[in-house]
């Protein structure tokens, strides 16, 4: 199982996670937003804001992120979602 320890970074539909491996890993949030904000109904369509996206916190508890509106997202789903940071 994988646990996000810290955010490192955020940028309009980016985050910079670190892992409970010591891994240092990124997603790019923008074409799964894209793909869960067709339904007019989506939960997602305030992250498509930049600057409440930007707003994403550590939920510590249950080792992931999370954004006020009650989003959050499973960290081993995180994980795969991510992509390591040398590859950038």
């Amino acid at each position: 199982m994988y646990a996000v320890k810290k955010i490192m970074s955020v940028k309009p539909f980016e985050v910079t996670l670190l892992f409970n491996t010591g891994e240092v890993r990124y997603i790019d949030f923008k074409n799964k937003l894209k793909q869960w904000t067709k339904s007019p109904d989506s939960i997602y369509h305030g992250l498509l804001n930049p600057d409440y996206f930007n707003k994403v916190k550590l939920l510590a508890g249950w080792d992931t992120i999370y954004w006020d509106n009650g989003i959050d997202f499973c960290p081993d789903m995180l994980y795969r979602w991510s992509l390591n940071n040398k590859s950038r």
